[in-house]
């Protein structure tokens, strides 16, 4: 843009040379004639004469031309020049007609000055005995004369013209039609940029007539109603009814899913061979549109439905039978913290359609044909049972060994579903077809859920999910929502015409994004399924064989058991008992006010608990501003504006709720008392910072953070008003202390835990530490919880606190929250007689113990890190499984095109058409297979480079004083050559016997070994390797020259080199160079490796520790991914062949 910038004059200058006359005025293309006219849309010789134009234009009658009027150019149109449209024998004039050399005026009409028109339209309906009509064209709109062909035997006049390009807006008496090309603008243009029709036309008239674009003749209402019967005629033909000559069903012209299993579509015949039923789970997603609306229109209002059910709305007949066949009944939910349960049943006023509902497949995002309905007074029970209904009826679903169905509110929707179906006179599943089904709620939504909903709906729970979200929904209603405000106001039927084109255009879309997204996450999947097993591993080493057994053994009953009763899968939480959390006693007290409204102020508790949470947010703002010092980067600045903005709304609220509840107060007046808080800022365990004496919150310098709350515990005299509010701020105290101690339990424990699976984070220099981020993490969660359990305690007695409980509610100190010998170093001396903090003891229910709690917070640990592990197993095979279904899908779809384009009883028109289809879905299959096939090469190279890393790491680690990086690489080239290209026979006991040692050196002894300097780069560069990376550097060079000069170069490696190297003279000159450039990447590999870091290198140490058990287990067959028939895997960064 700068460079622009600097010569945009030369720009401008051309652009308005291009409104004048150029110094040649003879036609370009006569050379004799005066040259009149100009095309705005030909390339190379534009400016013409009259006869000249009229001539070049005889077959390209929609192009814009312009007319010098002496001064300037004007705009003018090809009807003026005797430009005419032939309809039949191939745009020529009918050998009936009139010869059309009378067609050419001399001179051409010249509009008057006050036509705002430019004369774009002749004087009457004919011109020279032809009708003239109106062509709406994608440069605008055009008026041109017709000549029909008068042969005996012709069509209509409206076919003749639709065989011309010229789609007819009506069968009798024809004046407009619109050309093919525009009405596939239009319905692109609607698609990919939401236009509404009333804008797209609108911008037709601009372009036909820039200044008086309203002096255009307005063919909105034929476009509107030319476009939908196009859109129609597209779908028939897509769907292949032009080639059945059928109509089609309830379902058939809409576009589903090609990677979701299939029966008959994209599964193997023997599919259900297949002892892993979990494969082929169908997933659903549930959720409504409150976006999507529709406003009622005035009476009298009609239009044809030109689709009822054939797409992915359900037809409106059968579905208005079951809703006013149905009576919804209000059931009293059992899970308040999920208020869309609530709101499910609020209309819209003025809307005949409250929004719409709607099914997808929970993991590729593709609308379920025949499931969106209409809401009519929100999202009932009754609009979902219609919508699942058709979902699982449609095509093979209930073959499926078992169905995933994910709904924001399953919890509650579940509870009464089956009698529901088999009550619903229309709907089409009974009881039965839903013992097939397991319910589950989005990861997102399920956090607004009661507690006990996560194990028991979340799809990281349930087998045979993968990693599968369930909110999928949400992103496709991002997109849907764009139209929703053009189809509030079309007719019904023209609105769900609109909302099944969009959901069509979203299947497609989805469907050729597969290929790209499934070869992605086919290398993301096995990497996350790495990091998962690395977790779990690190978790189960901490662990007895016995409490594994136990463990594993609960999962298998939980997860057989959720089908009969989802409890079952409480055991993936904490069930200890806990005090009530702060969430709990509020919704106790709402419910208490609401019901007795004892303390006649209903809203109270509502406006305790906004104070309680905006000096929690002050006090985190104030924590985060210390943290960040005086010296903040522009994020850290913005963080803090957009935090100091939302706590100053939040005070707002209080205040403002405060004097509608208490009139007679003026808050503002009150006297306030501020705790003292001492507290530090660093997120070290123990540090040597002071503590501030002075609460933060008394300072006054107006920003938020410092604003002083009017709470019962802060002021020095209680107004008499609120001598009630004092027992529900105590209780609301009381659990927020409670809660305070269970989240910092909760932390000290995971930092134990992160402490045992890297004893050194626990000791040494920990800053040094790439792992000590997470635990500076948890102090700094811990450190925030003590600062608001700190205040919350002082609030304690203020509020009339009986003294028992504050004898156990003790201050807690830094020893309290460290973290626990016993946990991540059960060998430590001394630790026998220590007592445990007090928080660990602290039960309000009575004495809880402390080993129980440690377990119970292991186990639960060790379970969801076996599920997440499970889950992503699963995605991993499920994303190669995919691949396969969706060829198979493509193929399917190919063969059926094929099976119309070989039919005798086809018409050439028809053969065409579906050659053309399934020469598509063969490119689609070709194009798919290629892109898998790169993302399986990828993969195994990510697989064999890993195995490098590894048996490089475990020989350097193990043997350090015999073997060096450097030999290792060399001896894996060897071996990937003798073994086909491949590691995968490679252990640890082939790469002792090949480097020829026994050395059984402790592994201790290695680090020590590295903790002595041997891995530090420059002194093992000088020790040990640098004139090993020398000669391989130099041998590299001399086989791009002469190949025998390395003989001749003396070196301390020359025998390895020449036993690594003995076909030398067998390899091409294009061998021997990608071998060069080999041992040059092997080189700098080598650098890389040298010069990691101590710490690196003893992580590695302990994943290599299980090296041996990882190529065991990669050559198990049970985890063998299917349909994915590998060649022999490639040699990774080395490029080399067998051969």
């Amino acid at each position: 843009m700068r460079q622009w910038l600097r010569s945009y004059g030369k720009y401008l200058t051309i652009f308005i040379e291009r409104s004048s006359l150029p110094p040649q005025t003879k036609c370009s293309i006569c050379q004799t004639s005066l040259a009149k006219y100009r095309c705005l849309e030909c390339v190379g010789p534009t400016l013409t004469c009259l006869h000249c134009c009229y001539n070049k234009h005889t077959n390209l009658p929609l192009h814009r031309i312009e007319e010098w009027m002496g001064t300037h150019f004007e705009p003018s149109w090809l009807w003026r020049v005797g430009t005419t449209v032939y309809l039949g024998h191939n745009g020529s004039p009918c050998p009936s007609s009139a010869s059309p050399d009378q067609n050419i005026p001399s001179p051409a009409p010249t509009p008057l000055k006050d036509d705002i028109t430019y004369g774009s339209k002749p004087p009457g309906r004919k011109l020279r005995g032809h009708p003239v009509l109106v062509v709406v064209h994608t440069n605008g709109i055009h008026h041109l004369p017709f000549v029909p062909c008068s042969c005996g035997s012709t069509e209509s006049f409206h076919l003749q013209l639709l065989r011309a390009g010229f789609y007819p807006s009506t069968e009798d008496d024809v004046r407009s039609t619109f050309t093919c090309q525009l009405l596939d603008y239009y319905l692109t243009e609607t698609l990919e940029c939401h236009t509404s029709t009333h804008h797209f036309f609108t911008k037709l008239q601009r372009l036909t007539n820039p200044t008086f674009p309203q002096s255009t003749v307005d063919r909105y209402r034929e476009l509107m109603r030319v476009g939908r019967q196009w859109r129609f005629l597209q779908e028939l033909a897509m769907f292949g009814f032009a080639n059945s000559h059928k109509y089609p069903g309830e379902g058939e012209l809409a576009l589903f899913c090609a990677a979701c299993p299939q029966p008959g579509i994209n599964l193997p015949k023997n599919w259900q061979d297949d002892l892993r039923e979990w494969l082929y789970t169908r997933g659903f997603v549930i959720d409504g549109n409150f976006v999507c609306i529709h406003r009622m229109l005035r009476e009298g209002t009609l239009d044809m439905w030109l689709k009822s059910g054939e797409g992915y709305t359900t037809a409106p007949t059968p579905y208005k039978k079951h809703i006013d066949s149905t009576v919804e009944k209000k059931e009293a939910s059992k899970c308040y913290d999920h208020r869309a349960i609530a709101d499910r049943h609020k209309a819209h006023k003025g809307c005949d359609a409250s929004g719409i509902g709607a099914l997808a497949c929970s993991r590729h995002g593709a609308f379920v044909p025949t499931t969106i309905v209409d809401f009519q007074k929100g999202e009932r029970q009754m609009n979902i049972d219609y919508a699942l209904s058709k979902g699982l009826s449609y095509g093979p679903t209930l073959e499926a060994p078992s169905i995933l169905v994910l709904y924001d509110i399953a919890c509650q929707f579940l509870i009464n579903a089956p009698k529901r179906m088999d009550s619903g006179e229309h709907l089409e599943l009974t009881s039965e077809d839903l013992k097939k089904v397991v319910w589950g709620i989005g990861t997102w939504h399920v956090h607004g859920h009661k507690e006990e909903c996560l194990p028991r709906f979340s799809p990281s729970f349930i087998p045979g999910a993968g990693m599968t979200s369930g909110e999928i929904l949400e992103s496709l209603w991002s997109v849907l929502n764009e139209v929703g405000l053009t189809t509030s106001v079309m007719t019904l039927p023209h609105r769900a015409e609109v909302l099944d084109a969009n959901m069509l255009d979203n299947n497609w879309k989805k469907m050729l994004g597969l290929i790209p997204t499934l070869s992605k996450n086919l290398i993301t999947s096995r990497k996350e399924q790495a990091e998962a097993q690395g977790d779990f591993d690190s978790l189960s080493s901490t662990a007895l064989p016995q409490q594994i057994q136990d463990w594993s053994a609960q999962i298998a009953d939980a997860e057989e058991g959720r089908r009969e009763d989802v409890k079952a899968m409480d055991i993936f939480n904490v069930t200890l008992f806990k005090p009530p959390t702060l969430k709990d006693v509020q919704a106790d007290l709402i419910e208490t006010e609401n019901r007795t409204d004892t303390l006649n102020t209903v809203g109270a508790t509502k406006w305790i608990t906004l104070g309680i949470d905006i000096q929690d947010r002050q006090l985190q703002l104030i924590l985060l501003l210390r943290r960040y010092g005086k010296a903040q980067t522009r994020a850290q600045i913005a963080e803090i504006k957009s935090r100091r903005e939302r706590l100053s709304a939040q005070i707002h609220d209080f205040f403002r709720l405060g004097d509608s509840l208490f009139p007679q107060l003026n808050l503002s007046d009150i006297d306030i008392v501020s705790p003292p808080l001492p507290f530090c800022m660093c997120d070290e365990e123990e540090c040597s910072h002071k503590g501030e004496s002075s609460n933060p919150l008394f300072v006054e310098d107006g920003l938020p953070e410092y604003i002083k709350i009017p709470l019962p515990s802060s002021v020095t005299h209680i107004p008499s008003c609120w001598t009630q509010l004092t027992s529900s701020e105590l209780k609301l105290r009381l659990a927020q202390c409670h809660d305070c101690i269970s989240r910092i339990r909760l932390e000290v424990g995971n930092k134990s835990f992160i402490f045992k699976s890297n004893i050194r984070l626990a000791t040494g220099k920990k800053d040094r530490l790439r792992g000590y981020a997470a635990v500076a993490n948890s102090n700094r969660v811990v450190n925030y919880q003590r600062a608001i359990y700190t205040q919350a305690r002082w609030c304690l007695p203020r509020l009339g606190c009986s003294s028992g409980i504050l004898l156990k509610l003790k201050e807690i100190s830094p020893n309290d929250v460290k973290a626990i010998p016993v946990v991540y170093n059960p060998q430590a001396r001394n630790q026998r007689n220590k007592p445990m903090p007090w928080i660990w003891a602290l039960d309000v229910a009575g004495d809880a113990a402390n080993a129980a709690h440690l377990a119970e917070l292991h186990q639960v640990n060790w379970i969801r890190a076996k599920c997440r592990l499970t889950r992503w197993i699963e995605e991993h095979t499920l994303i190669s499984e995919e691949m396969g279904w969706v060829l198979n899908y493509f193929n399917h779809e190919a063969a059926k095109w094929e099976a119309w384009a070989t039919d005798p009883s086809q018409t050439n028109a028809e053969k065409a058409w579906a050659d053309r289809r399934a020469a598509m879905w063969m490119r689609l299959r070709l194009y798919a297979e290629g892109r898998f096939h790169e993302a399986r090469r990828k993969l195994a190279e990510y697989q064999e480079t890993t195995f490098t890393h590894g048996a490089v790491g475990y020989a350097a680690l193990k043997f350090p004083g015999f073997i060096t990086p450097p030999q290792c690489y060399k001896f894996i080239a060897r071996f990937m050559v003798e073994n086909g290209g491949s590691l995968r026979p490679l252990t640890g006991a082939v790469i002792s016997a090949a480097l020829r040692t026994d050395s059984s050196q402790d592994p201790a002894s290695g680090l020590a070994f590295h903790t002595n300097g041997w891995w530090n780069g420059r002194k093992a560069l000088e020790k040990l390797d640098e004139d090993f990376v020398v000669d391989e550097m130099w041998i590299a060079q001399a086989w791009r020259g002469d190949r025998s000069a390395f003989k001749y170069k003396p070196t301390g490696h020359a025998e390895a080199i020449l036993a690594a190297a003995a076909d030398l003279d067998l390899m091409s000159s294009k061998e021997l160079q990608e071998y060069a450039t080999t041992l040059e990447e092997c080189a700098a590999m080598m650098g890389q490796e040298i010069v990691m870091t101590y710490g690196s290198m003893t992580d590695m140490w302990r994943e290599l520790q299980r090296f041996e058990a990882l190529v065991g287990a990669l050559n198990n067959p049970d985890l063998q991914l299917p349909l994915i028939e590998l060649e022999a895997p490639p040699a990774s960064m080395f490029s080399l062949s067998a051969e």
